[in-house]
């Protein structure tokens, strides 16, 4: 049996090292897919509240075509469909979180994820049964077809430009620098306070002019009464002042007929 030169001992063995160094760049790969780095690709800082964070994005997701399917202070969700060629078909859904940051509630801090579902149209046919009364039911390759999307895969988009663009666009509706929305508010609410407090004001001068002109009927009530009263009593007094008089006259009368009355003899006539 011959033996092996050096030459060919050396090529063997540099094969066999070759061999195990590709072994170990390949045990070198990353077990799973998420490493969990923190490069900020799915989050971005505002300095305003997170109401108004979720607001922008809202405004944002609308402003390029996107269904809003849920939308309130602190989270927004959307879908978009595509229409691709050899009838495939693509929906992209984004998910956007709000959450304050620090004690002031000014700062808020945008957390969006986007999630890319792929879909082929799927026929389903029937087959339409046909009773023979030798083979009993039989199924035929004949009939209608239905046409249904089938989800062919789903993936969660990492790419940074993505991402940046959409943060870039939600700036565009964010309140402006400097501009003060909590006092802004909070001006509003005082003004409605000083309105109220106006109204009520009217409102109240209004019940006090009514309880004085109502007042000031009840008195002329009472006047105009004792005026009604004191005109009865004296026509009463006069009436009893006329009745008297009355009555004292028929007996002046006769006193003045009466000779016993007076005190006075009556003489008597001498005969001629």
């Amino acid at each position: 049996m011959p033996t092996a030169t050096p030459y060919l001992r050396g090529a063997a063995l540099a094969s066999i090292g070759a061999a195990l160094l590709l072994a170990g760049c390949a045990s070198d790969k990353p077990k799973y897919a998420e490493t969990f780095s923190d490069k900020g690709t799915y989050t971005r800082d505002y300095a305003v509240p997170g109401k108004d964070t979720c607001e922008a994005a809202r405004r944002a997701l609308l402003s390029q075509g996107y269904a809003i399917q849920k939308a309130s202070a602190d989270g927004v969700d959307a879908i978009k469909n595509f229409q691709e060629p050899d009838q495939k078909h693509t929906q992209l859904s984004l998910h956007v979180v709000c959450a304050t940051d620090g004690k002031d509630g000014q700062h808020s801090t945008a957390f969006v994820n986007a999630v890319q579902d792929h879909y082929i149209v799927k026929k389903n046919s029937t087959s339409a049964g046909v009773g023979l009364s030798v083979l009993g039911s039989v199924s035929m390759p004949f009939g209608s077809s239905d046409d249904s999307l089938a989800k062919v895969a789903s993936e969660t988009i990492d790419a940074p430009d993505f991402y940046d663009n959409f943060f870039d666009l939600m700036a565009r509706y964010l309140p402006k620098p400097g501009t003060d929305t909590a006092g802004a508010a909070g001006k509003d609410q005082a003004a409605k306070d000083q309105v109220a407090k106006d109204q009520a004001a009217k409102d109240q001068a209004a019940k006090d002019q009514a309880a004085k002109d109502q007042a000031a009927k009840d008195q002329a009530a009472k006047d105009q009464a004792a005026k009604d009263q004191a005109a009865k009593d004296q026509a009463a007094k006069d009436q009893a002042t006329t009745g008297q008089s009355a009555q004292d006259r028929p007996n002046a009368s006769s006193d003045s007929q009466s000779p016993s009355d007076s005190g006075a003899t009556p003489s008597t006539p001498t005969a001629p």
